[in-house]
């Protein structure tokens, strides 16, 4: 058990074994938004071998709207590099967003980003990432330093925990959204790992636009003008191997000058070889 336990909170710092894992989640818009639903999928695909960690992912959003605006669809490719030495872990990586529609190819947009970490066992982590996002017209600079701590016993009645804090720092190089061109958000989340189980609530405070979140596999860069998002999340570990999960989150974000939600409901299953 307590390898089992240093195996899945190693992997929120980035030490997890090989790992496979398919995704997809489905988006429900309130009636303020112009969007209708989205559908959001793809594959996320790890390789770790001393000192060095390879990170892959492929996605594709597609989302409907209320009127006759063609359907929005976008093909994301990420590519993560890592290195280790001691107690810490260094990163570069690139997202690559490649965005039709009307069936028409319009753009390619871009975040390049880097990031630096320190781990004490499994005591505590700290560290900063930077995100350099490039649009048509603007970019976005963002830093993000965040810190981990965990608690607790695994083997007690109430398990053990993991809560971490994100400060998002963004600056956008001009006023393309409202009439802000800075913003700083924070992203708080609190997981407790108790026998197969493992339950993250989470939350995002503060409004932001733009912004770069999951350490680069998740950018907003639809124009919309977030203002909070609570969520929840339960995985259930089937084997040593094989886990499960499952979520739901809701955000609230302005969209025209008028506010709107959305209601994102996940599912995801990881494979570990």
């Amino acid at each position: 058990m307590k390898k089992l336990l240093s195996i899945a909170l190693l992997s929120t710092l980035g030490f997890s074994a090989n790992l496979l894992k398919p995704y997809f989640s489905y988006i429900d818009y309130s009636n303020e938004s112009i969007k209708d639903k989205a559908y959001n999928g793809g594959i996320y695909f790890n390789y770790f071998k001393t000192p060095f960690k390879l990170e892959a992912d492929f996605a594709n959003l597609n989302i409907s709207y209320k009127d006759n605006t063609p359907d929005y669809n976008e093909n994301d490719v990420t590519l993560v590099g890592n290195y280790f030495f001691e107690n810490f872990k260094v990163k570069l990586g690139i997202r690559n967003m490649f965005i039709e529609q009307d069936n028409n190819s319009n753009s390619y947009d871009k975040v390049l980003f880097g990031g630096v970490l320190y781990s004490k066992n499994l005591d505590y982590n700290m560290g900063v990432d930077y995100y350099y996002s490039d649009y048509d017209n603007f970019h976005v600079n963002q830093i993000t330093p965040h810190f981990g701590v965990y608690c607790g016993d695994y083997n007690s009645y109430m398990g053990s925990f993991y809560m971490s804090i994100n400060l998002n720092f963004i600056y956008l190089s001009r006023k393309v959204v409202t009439n802000k061109d800075r913003y700083v958000n924070a992203d708080l989340s609190l997981t407790n790992y108790q026998g197969p189980w493992a339950t993250t609530l989470s939350t995002s405070l503060g409004k932001s636009a733009y912004k770069v979140a999951n350490g680069g596999f998740v950018v907003y860069n639809l124009g919309e003008e977030y203002h909070y998002t609570f969520g929840a999340d339960v995985s259930y570990k089937i084997n040593r191997q094989s886990s499960v999960k499952i979520g739901y989150s809701r955000s609230r974000f302005e969209e025209n000058d008028k506010k709107a939600y959305s209601n994102v409901y996940k599912a995801s299953f990881a494979y570990n070889f």
